[in-house]
């Protein structure tokens, strides 16, 4: 018999035993058979106590299946899916599928304490959380490295997990100290399999988060852009501006127009300036060049800081006058090679 149910028989026995106990409110009849009943009672009393005890006790952490308040349940593990998989047509259709037919599948957790984990199910876990109902779960003792397998054996077996979503899952344990050897040994994939996926994952987020969905990018996607980024560090500001320039139009089209602009290396002695992006050490977008009329602007992101920008403003003035005097160091040393921009 499954644990739950023998909860419910245990439950069921402690309510007739109640009932039994409690069920006359007339006075016992005396003599022999008034000492009987009493003798009786007792025995229920007991027997109701043992029962109440049972109840009382936590139930085993082996394999069983529990309907748990999803509020209980922590998410330890690297995302496995975009978040945008929370949020599109499939997602609601799952949570449709279980506010009418109810959960087929359980969602897979170890127990921690008075808690619990998830190792595989983070969509159905959101899906009953969205509709403030409990999920059905499957409870295991697993260490981390079999909840990690756990997890990816799951969203192997799933045709919707996506190349860039699994590469950001193994970027995440890469970043968390996983080598490829080992990453290899956990998912059965070649090494040369995850550095494919580990270039995908890995990708700028300036870069991903323009795209629109990257769930549309494929490994091959991921090494022509990683073998773009690599040629020339400038490529990504060119990335970025045409995705930018694009919003209309698909994602794979947006990346195809991407790419021919990683292609279009800029000459070196007329720098493009208008319409350029500088991007901060992580690739996010710190300011954008423009020009109107015959003023140049410098548009900051809405993130910065408006103390970062005050203490820019206060050393134009220097670095202006550092640029002046190394142009006129360039036109008193003749060996120097001419360049079209300050140094700085």
């Amino acid at each position: 018999m499954r644990q739950t149910d023998k909860r419910a028989a245990l439950a069921a026995s402690i309510e007739s035993l109640q009932q039994d106990v409690g069920g006359t409110t007339a006075p016992p009849p005396r003599g022999i058979v008034g000492r009987a009943l009493e003798v009786h009672k007792e025995g229920l009393l007991e027997r109701l106590r043992a029962l109440e005890e049972a109840r009382a006790e936590p139930l085993p952490a082996a394999d069983r299946l529990v309907r748990l308040d999803p509020a209980l349940i922590d998410e330890p593990l690297p995302a496995d899916r975009d978040p945008r998989a929370f949020a599109d047509a499939a997602f609601e259709a799952l949570k449709a599928s279980i506010a009418e037919r109810g959960q087929d599948v359980p969602v897979t957790v170890r127990p921690r304490g008075e808690r619990f984990e998830l190792a595989a199910g983070r969509r159905r876990l959101a899906a009953c959380r969205a509709l403030g109902r409990p999920v059905l779960a499957r409870v295991l003792p697993l260490d981390d490295e079999a909840m990690l397998a756990l997890q990816y054996r799951e969203n192997v077996e799933r045709s919707d997990v996506t190349p860039y979503e699994r590469g950001r899952w193994l970027a995440t344990l890469a970043e968390r100290g996983w080598s490829t050897t080992r990453l290899a040994a956990l998912t059965g994939l070649s090494q040369p399999s995850i550095v494919d996926y580990l270039r995908l994952g890995r990708l700028p987020g300036a870069l991903v988060d323009r795209l629109g969905d990257p769930r549309v990018l494929t490994l091959a996607d991921g090494r022509r852009l990683q073998a773009a980024l690599d040629a020339d560090p400038g490529a990504l500001d060119r990335m970025v501006e045409a995705l930018e320039a694009e919003v209309g139009r698909s994602p794979r089209e947006r990346l195809g127009r991407a790419l021919e602009a990683a292609r279009r290396r800029p000459t070196p002695s007329r720098p493009a300036l208008r319409g350029r992006i500088v991007l901060d050490p992580e690739g996010h977008k710190l300011v954008t060049i423009t020009r109107s009329g015959n003023q140049w602007l410098y548009r900051w992101a809405p993130e910065v800081d408006e103390a970062a920008i005050a203490w820019v403003a206060d050393r134009l003035a220097d670095l202006l006058a550092e640029w002046v005097r190394e142009q006129a160091y360039r036109r008193t040393d003749k060996s120097a090679p001419a360049t079209g921009s300050p140094s700085t």
